[in-house]
């Protein structure tokens, strides 16, 4: 993704450019737990169709970050945040409103999610020598495919399997705690809520609402 890519660059640029401030990269793995996809609704010709939410499995979470702490404050920072998850849609039943107002029943047989997440946050920490809580919050890019749909051909009305993928604004919010065992070594635990918005058209033609619950634990090194 070049917004992705854009990002990190102006990071290592960032960290090269500020030798006295505390810089580091970490190795993060957890688990999403998702809302679902809510708010679902139609796209085009089925723009006034309106469905039920759709419930999503939960799935495992592993991903990267790079940043640093501003030297003059040192209880200030920036990071890079990357991530990937896959919670899948599951088998279901949901209702559909139609445009004449009849609500259908409708069976969902499932289907692949896989989504990839890259922010840069704002992050405030205590700056202790061994215990840093920390909050934190950013902005960026959430990328999404959406695929085994068992759909149908909106010109022919043959049954169809599609896929879709669509990328939209991602927002993020963050609080954890790290333990540094060594120096240079740190563990942390943290809490991330994601929140995007996705249009997956071609046959599939429905918006929804995405967020999750993010539960993480990883390893950074410090610098």
């Amino acid at each position: 993704m070049r917004l992705t890519f854009a990002i990190t660059s102006v990071l290592i640029v960032l960290l090269v450019g500020t030798s006295h401030a505390e810089w580091y990269i970490a190795a993060q793995g957890g688990v999403t737990l998702p809302n679902g996809l809510t708010n679902v609704r139609g796209t085009g010709a089925t723009a006034s169709v309106k469905q039920g939410d759709l419930d999503q499995a939960n799935s495992g979470l592993y991903g990267f970050k790079i940043g640093y702490f501003f030297p003059g404050l040192p209880w200030l920072g920036l990071e890079g945040d990357f991530y990937h998850s896959n919670p899948h849609v599951k088998e279901q039943n949901v209702s559909r409103l139609t445009p004449l107002g009849v609500v259908i029943p409708f069976s969902v047989p499932g289907s692949h999610f896989s989504y990839n997440n890259g922010t840069v946050n704002i992050i405030a920490r205590y700056p202790g020598k061994r215990f840093q809580p920390y909050i934190g919050g950013g902005i960026g890019v959430g990328w999404a495919r959406l695929s085994d749909v068992h759909t149908f051909s909106t010109s022919t009305g043959q049954p169809l399997i599609e896929s879709q993928s669509d990328k939209s604004l991602a927002y993020t919010g963050i609080a954890g705690v790290r333990f540094f065992a060594t120096k240079r070594v740190a563990v942390f635990t943290e809490y991330k809520y994601t929140s995007s918005s996705f249009n997956f058209g071609g046959n599939i033609a429905i918006k929804a609402d995405y967020t999750a619950h993010n539960l993480v634990a990883g390893l950074s090194f410090h610098f």
